[in-house]
């Protein structure tokens, strides 16, 4: 059941005519608003706005004579202590000598050598059997005298070792080369067989071979700018070639290969 209302035209021209009023009301009302209200920001503001501080500036940024003249003492003490210090600052990373005593400056060169002052890494042989099978037959067959190259490569050569090679040296005119790669001698065999060349031993030596072994930077500084001090004549290969580093291995081709 629906119910329907009826209105007269009366009801329906009075409400229409107050929509229209109270529209009316809200314009009049919002034009006289907008013409009341002033800009938040006036041309000019900034030119007429007081500064925040007087001329000679904040008083918080103020710093007094006495503090400026500390300051120019910190610093040129410090210059001084720098000219002073010839060690390494802050020792360069590493921990600070068993022997640092604070009666000398903290970065002096006693203080603050500038390395890490141990035992140098060394390699010896696993035993005594290891060391009499490198003694063989082509261990003397590579150091007899009056070869002008020794080729001692790829065999187990340590630390322990050098010496005896440096004895073979002493007084060896005959040697020109000595191939020492791909063997086992660290910092310790390196700094044995350096302190030998630069006092002469095997004179006419122009080429050292030292590659792929295992010392470390210690050894490779004494090589480059040790040893090239005393045997300005002497070439070092410390370093394998290049093209050793990058050639593989040739892999055989389908028409060589085996058969399954």
């Amino acid at each position: 059941m629906v119910l329907v209302e009826e209105l007269s035209d009366d009801e329906v021209e009075i409400n229409h005519v107050t929509k229209e009023n109270n529209r009316n009301c809200e314009n009049n009302e919002n034009h006289d608003s907008s013409e009341k209200k002033e800009p938040a920001l006036k041309r000019g503001f900034f030119d007429k706005a007081e500064p925040l501080y007087p001329p000679e500036g904040s008083p918080e940024g103020h710093v007094a004579p006495e503090t400026h003249k500390a300051h120019t003492e910190h610093k040129l003490n410090q210059e001084i202590g720098d000219q002073l210090n010839r060690g390494a600052k802050e020792n360069n990373g590493h921990e600070r000598p068993h022997w640092y005593t604070k009666d000398y400056p903290k970065d002096c060169q006693y203080n603050s050598p500038g390395c890490d002052i141990q035992e140098m890494p060394t390699s010896v042989h696993a035993n005594e059997l290891m060391k009499e099978y490198l003694r063989g037959e082509r261990w003397q067959e590579a150091t007899k005298k009056g070869l002008s190259c020794l080729r001692l490569t790829f065999m187990s050569i340590c630390d322990e070792d050098i010496p005896e090679i440096v004895e073979r040296l002493r007084g060896d005119e005959d040697v020109k080369e000595l191939d020492l790669s791909n063997n086992k001698i660290k910092d310790k065999g390196v700094q044995t067989l350096v302190g030998a060349l630069a006092n002469g031993v095997a004179p006419n030596l122009r080429e050292l071979h030292l590659y792929s072994n295992e010392f470390g930077e210690l050894g490779q500084t004494m090589l480059t700018k040790g040893l090239a001090v005393f045997r300005k004549k002497l070439e070092v290969h410390w370093k394998e070639a290049k093209w050793a580093r990058l050639a593989s291995p040739l892999e055989p081709s389908s028409a060589n290969a085996a058969p399954h």
